[in-house]
């Protein structure tokens, strides 16, 4: 627990990809090297976004190359302009880093720090860094059996009405509980999910949610590094704490990790273990 809140520090403080260049990089070296050290085989997959190069952080055994049914889990290391970004999403890369060390390099196991998710400044882009990576595999022919995406997944709220909901989306009123967003393929992965916390994690909620028509219907579905995928027909979920819908301090300068919860954190990644280790 106190390991993965150490990390939402280490990540936490401006570092959008356009005015705070360096940090973003610092921040992906960080991760780098955190990756290398559980073991894993390191690679970035670099693309350009106005005249700078960014890269996406990818782990696997034995190299990206490699020919297997992935089970991939991600998270973005990038946060919106002017906000520190503890939640959304240093929680998330934390997240994915504890899972990683303690699953560790195992065959058809692949980690991914995205780049580049959040809305660019002066611009209508997002979801830049895994729009580049999706194209990448489907043209290099790799297959996915679960793409399970970490989206803000460290704010926790018990008061009444807490939790805001978007259109057609059924769910408690209470933030308490994360949520797994997932396309039709993805339906067993959320089903396996939600029984793995309830055998492991029984204290922690699980709150999921089939979209249809790839999420258009309800747009705000598809805000997160799992949308690219759904839209190339892998089997992908968003494992979120709802982010604006429940945190008050989303894409402002108080979402710091001392409003976070390292006990929810954990819950999430120790549910995420026995999800991939069944997977």
């Amino acid at each position: 627990m106190k390991r993965i809140l150490d990390t939402v520090k280490r990540i936490e403080g401006l570092r959008d990809g356009y005015y705070h260049y360096e940090a973003l990089m610092e921040r992906a070296e960080y991760i780098e090297s955190e990756l290398s050290s559980a073991g894993f085989v390191v690679q970035r997959d670099e693309l350009l976004f106005r005249g700078r190069s960014y890269f996406n952080v990818v782990a696997t055994p034995s190299g990206l190359e490699g020919r297997e049914e992935w089970v991939l889990v991600g998270a973005h290391y990038d946060a919106v302009a002017d906000s520190p970004g503890a939640d959304d999403n240093a929680s998330g890369v934390a997240v994915m880093l504890e899972v990683a060390r303690r699953v560790g390099p195992r065959k058809g196991m692949k980690f991914v720090a995205f780049t580049l998710e959040e809305p660019q400044p002066h611009s209508i882009q997002f979801l830049v860094g895994s729009r580049h990576f999706v194209g990448r595999m489907k043209s290099m022919g790799q297959l996915y059996r679960a793409v399970l995406i970490l989206e803000s997944v460290g704010y926790v709220s018990r008061e009444p009405g807490s939790q805001l909901l978007p259109p057609f989306v059924k769910a408690p009123r209470v933030g308490d509980f994360i949520g797994v967003v997932g396309n039709k393929k993805a339906e067993p992965v959320m089903a396996l999910f939600e029984d793995s916390a309830g055998r492991f994690v029984p204290g922690l909620k699980v709150v999921t949610h089939r979209t249809h028509a790839r999420g258009f219907l309800v747009p705000e579905t598809r805000f997160s590094d799992h949308a690219p995928f759904w839209d190339a027909g892998y089997p992908a979920v968003m494992i979120t704490d709802t982010a604006m819908f429940r945190n008050p301090n989303y894409h402002t300068p108080f979402d710091t990790s001392e409003t976070l919860s390292a006990d929810f954190m954990a819950q999430v990644a120790e549910a995420l273990i026995r999800t991939v280790e069944r997977l």
